[in-house]
């Protein structure tokens, strides 16, 4: 039976890509026309321009003539920084995230994953503080600072996922998901390049989760979105910097020198930038003396980077990681099964360097070696030491 070749997967692949149907004409010698055809089914390549898709654009044949076996049903993505984003900035995180909730679901045959935390709880409520302290009592953090908002992500039941996906514009985003009746919730952080930035990225995003069920960002025009943003920015600001500690240790200090801000980065975990604005909130400082904060940072050149960001190592997700690592270690599978097992199943077909990106690992794990025809031997030492 022959395979009908999939025009929407050729589509998400390019966009993938961050290709134009221009640019990916002028690498298959087609026309921009042709490509359209392809994409929308009108027409499909011939067996030599199927094989060239698999070189330009990454993705193995049998991806671009299966269709999707589970169809995810998604609420609408939160970027971070939406309003400057450009879409061709958002459509390949989109597809990333994708991939990420149909890994997720696979593993979750194996592994027993933190449970997400039921958020119906805070449904209906309008007190963003007191739904962040809840969140801070759920997970037994008490008061003190967050020392990685990605490990208390991670044991709250989120899919945390790294991806080099190279936009400025985009720090992170995320969404609920459901697939075979499972519900997951992808945060996708980025390179931020500054661990204090991603701090408060991730905990942006659990604001989301919290404050805006049922909510999808895609049919909210500029002015609505700028007031969700601007709630789950509250929520995270609350969330890292609580009112009763960090306010009543900013209270002890000069507030208008930005040398105790300085001096406290380190400890809370959040940018200095960060921590201007909570005082502001928290009407600790007031309006003149926050804009002398930010122009003594100008004035040491302490905006992008802010002391400590170069230095201060990002850390990563280790949930993915450690689940495969598990099942590889235990038997259960072995590691070029995997995308194998995920082909079967979702009708996904991935590349190891996709995987490798989506859980944080090399390429080689999802490699076979076994059939290598390099032995290595050891060298006969002992009859020569010994003689």
């Amino acid at each position: 039976m022959k395979k009908i070749f999939n025009g929407a997967r050729l589509k998400e692949a390019r966009l993938y890509n961050k290709m134009t149907i221009t640019s990916l004409a002028e690498e298959l010698n087609v026309t921009k026309q042709m490509v359209s055809k392809y994409e929308n089914g009108k027409s499909e390549p011939s067996f030599e321009k199927s094989l060239q898709l698999n070189n330009i654009l990454g993705y193995p044949r049998e991806f671009f003539y299966t269709i999707e076996k589970f169809p995810i049903q998604n609420e609408g993505t939160f970027f971070r920084s939406r309003l400057t984003a450009t879409q061709k900035s958002k459509e390949p995180a989109s597809i990333a995230l994708k991939y990420s909730v149909i890994v997720r679901d696979y593993l979750e045959q194996f592994i027993d994953f933190p449970t997400l935390q039921n958020r119906e709880v805070y449904e209906g409520k309008d007190n963003i503080e007191e739904i962040a302290l809840s969140i801070r009592k759920s997970m037994d953090l008490g008061l003190d600072p967050i020392q990685d908002i990605i490990e208390v992500a991670e044991l709250m039941g989120f899919t945390v996922i790294n991806m080099n996906y190279q936009e400025d514009k985009v720090d992170a985003f995320s969404s609920m998901n459901t697939i075979n009746d499972n519900n997951y919730f992808i945060i996708t952080t980025g390179d931020s390049g500054s661990f204090y930035r991603q701090q408060f990225s991730i905990a942006h995003e659990i604001g989301h989760w919290a404050l805006h069920q049922n909510i999808n960002p895609q049919e909210l025009d500029k002015d609505e979105y700028k007031v969700i943003e601007a709630e789950a920015n509250k929520l995270a600001s609350i969330l890292l910097l609580p009112q009763e500690s960090f306010g009543k240790e900013l209270k002890s200090k000069i507030v208008d020198e930005i040398d105790t801000y300085y001096n406290l980065k380190r400890k809370w975990k959040v940018s200095m930038a960060a921590m201007i604005k909570r005082a502001r909130d928290l009407n600790i400082i007031s309006s003149d003396q926050e804009a002398k904060l930010y122009k003594q940072m100008h004035y040491r050149k302490w905006r992008n980077p802010e002391p400590f960001d170069l230095e201060t190592k990002v850390t990563l997700p280790v949930a993915f990681k450690q689940s495969l690592e598990l099942l590889i270690d235990e038997n259960i599978l072995q590691g070029h099964e995997i995308p194998l097992r995920i082909a079967e199943q979702y009708n996904l077909y991935l590349t190891p360097k996709m995987l490798a990106e989506i859980c944080g690992v090399e390429p080689a794990m999802f490699t076979d070696n076994s059939q290598s025809k390099v032995v290595i031997k050891i060298k006969d030492f002992k009859n020569k030491y010994s003689s």
